[in-house]
C-alpha cells in the first residue's frame, strides 16, 4: 500500500511541475460551498421532480458537472475531515459524526486554510464547522481568519443544538444572530467577499440545509436551550415530524440553499470577481430517502443510486458537484471521471501555487489535484478509491466497487457501476479474480491508514 500511495502522491507532484498545467496564480479566489445531506438528483438538472434550483442549475450550464463525484464518507464530520486536510479522514481518527465534547481535528493536521493563510489569503468559513465540539476545536484555532455559524447541528431559527446548548458563534465567542441559517450563511459570505475583493481569499461555506431539524423560513424556533432533543425521534427531526408529511418542507429547504449559492455568486459577479474565482458546489455525503423508516420518499431523491446517508452504496456516496469559473472552465462541460472530497485540498494548493507536503512527510496527501479535468478536458491519474463506515467497507477501482456490510462481509458484493449504477447486479460470483484483488487492496489501505 505505501508503495501504491507513492504512485499516486508521484503523479500528484507531476502535474505541480509540468508545463501543460495552471500556472500558480496569487489572484485566485477560491469560494468551497458544501450542502449538508443533499441527494444525488435534489437538484433539477440531475431530474430532481419538484425541486426548484435555477442558481445550481445555472452553475452547472456555466461549468463542469462531475457525474461521478464521491464524498469521503456517508456522513458528515468525516467528509469534512477529509476536504479539510486532503487526507483519508480515519488518518484523523474521525470515521462518524462528531458529538459534543469531541475534539475532533488532531492539531497536528494542516487544514487548507493553513496552507493558503501562508500565501496570504484571506481565510473564512461561514455555516456548520463539525470536525470538532469543543471551543479549541474552532475554526479560528484551525488556520481560518473567521468563522461565522455552528460546531454541530442546530434549530434553523434558534441556532440552539440538539443537545439544548446555544451554538451561533462570532470566531470563538457564542454570539447568536437573527435570522434562518442559510440566509445568514449567506450574509457573511458575501460580506467577506465585498471586504477582501482586493486581496485573495478562501471561503469554505458549509450550509446546514437539508440537514435535520427539517424547517423553512417560516417555522417557528422548535429547539431551545436546556432540552436535549436528541432523546427522542419525534423531536429530533424538527416541527414537522413524526407525523406530517415533509416533502414540501425538505424542497423549500432545497430552495433556500439554491437562493443562498446565488446570493454568493451574485457577490462574486458585482465585485467583478468572476473570472479570478473557482466556486465549487458539492454535498458532504448522499440524502436521506428514509429516517428509520419514517418519511421514505418524502427526503431526498438520489435518483437511480442505490442507499442512503450513512451506506457505502451510491445513494450514501456518490453526491451532486459543480465547478464554476467563466475564464477558465469551458460552459456546459461535464466528467465522468472518479473524484472526491479529499481531491478539493490538493486541487486549491495547486491553483494558489502552494506544494503539497513531501512523499516522505506524515501529512503527505491521499487526494490528488482535479486540475486536469477542471482545466485541461484531461483524464486523472488511475487509481483506487477506498471507503470505510463502522462495519462496511468499499474499494472503487475503475467500473469496479466492492462492497462489503455487516452481513456480508464473508462475502462482498461485486458491482460494475458503468453498466450497473444501481448497484442491483452482485457479479461476485462471475469475477472472483477481481474481488480477490479488491479484497487484498483494502486490507492493505486499513494498514496504512490505520497505522
Amino acid at each position: 500500500m505505501k508503495l501504491f500511495l507513492k504512485i499516486i502522491s508521484c503523479a500528484s507532484l507531476i502535474l505541480f511541475t509540468t508545463g501543460g498545467f495552471a500556472q500558480p496564480n496569487d489572484r485566485t479566489n477560491i469560494i468551497l460551498i458544501v450542502a449538508d445531506d443533499l441527494g444525488y438528483a435534489d437538484i433539477s438538472y440531475n431530474d430532481r421532480i419538484g425541486s426548484a434550483t435555477p442558481q445550481l442549475d445555472m452553475l452547472a450550464r456555466e461549468g463542469l458537472r462531475f457525474t461521478d463525484f464521491h464524498a469521503n464518507a456517508p456522513v458528515c464530520s468525516p467528509t469534512r475531515t477529509a476536504i479539510l486536510t486532503g487526507r483519508y479522514q480515519q488518518r484523523s481518527g474521525i470515521e462518524s459524526a462528531l458529538t459534543p465534547g469531541a475534539i475532533g481535528l488532531p492539531t497536528s493536521e494542516i487544514t487548507i486554510a493553513d496552507y493558503l493563510k501562508k500565501k496570504g489569503y484571506a481565510t473564512a468559513v461561514f455555516g456548520k464547522w463539525h470536525v470538532g465540539t469543543v471551543p479549541e476545536a474552532n475554526p479560528v484555532n484551525r488556520g481560518f481568519d473567521e468563522f461565522r455559524g455552528h460546531l454541530n447541528s442546530v434549530d434553523y431559527r434558534s441556532h440552539i443544538g440538539p443537545w439544548g446548548n446555544p451554538d451561533w458563534w462570532f470566531n470563538d465567542n457564542l454570539q447568536n444572530e437573527e435570522g434562518y441559517n442559510s440566509d445568514l450563511i449567506a450574509n457573511h459570505a458575501i460580506r467577506f467577499i465585498d471586504e477582501h475583493r482586493d486581496q485573495p481569499f478562501f471561503i469554505y461555506v458549509p450550509f446546514s440545509n437539508i440537514h435535520f431539524p427539517w424547517s423553512t423560513p417560516e417555522d417557528p424556533r422548535f429547539w431551545h436551550e436546556g432540552v436535549n432533543y436528541y432523546e427522542s425521534i419525534d423531536t429530533k427531526l424538527g416541527p414537522h415530524s413524526p407525523g406530517s408529511d415533509i416533502t414540501l418542507v425538505v424542497r423549500r429547504m432545497i430552495y433556500e440553499l439554491d437562493k443562498s449559492v446565488g446570493r454568493i455568486v451574485d457577490a462574486v459577479k458585482r465585485n467583478d470577481l468572476a473570472e479570478n474565482t473557482l466556486i465549487f458546489f458539492t454535498s458532504d455525503n448522499g440524502g436521506y430517502i428514509h429516517y428509520q423508516g419514517r418519511h421514505r420518499g418524502q427526503i431526498s431523491d438520489n435518483g437511480p443510486l442505490r442507499g442512503q446517508k450513512a451506506e457505502l452504496y451510491e445513494g450514501g456516496i456518490r453526491v451532486p458537484a459543480i465547478a464554476w469559473w467563466p475564464s477558465k472552465i469551458a460552459e456546459g462541460s461535464e466528467s465522468d471521471e472518479i473524484a472526491l472530497t479529499m481531491d478539493l485540498l490538493p486541487t486549491i494548493l495547486e491553483l494558489a501555487g502552494i506544494m503539497p507536503p513531501s512523499l516522505d512527510s506524515p501529512q503527505a496527501l491521499d487526494g490528488i489535484s482535479m486540475i486536469p479535468i477542471l482545466l485541461e478536458n484531461k483524464f486523472m491519474p488511475k487509481r483506487k478509491v477506498f471507503w470505510r463506515f463502522k462495519e462496511s467497507g468499499a474499494v472503487r477501482q475503475g467500473p469496479w466497487k466492492l462492497v462489503y456490510n455487516k452481513e456480508s462481509k464473508s462475502n462482498p458484493e461485486l458491482y460494475n457501476l458503468e453498466k450497473d449504477i444501481g448497484e442491483q447486479k452482485d457479479l461476485a460470483e462471475k469475477h472472483p479474480e477481481i474481488i480477490s484483488q479488491l479484497i487484498e487492496a483494502f486490507g492493505l489501505w486499513e494498514i496504512e491508514v490505520d497505522k
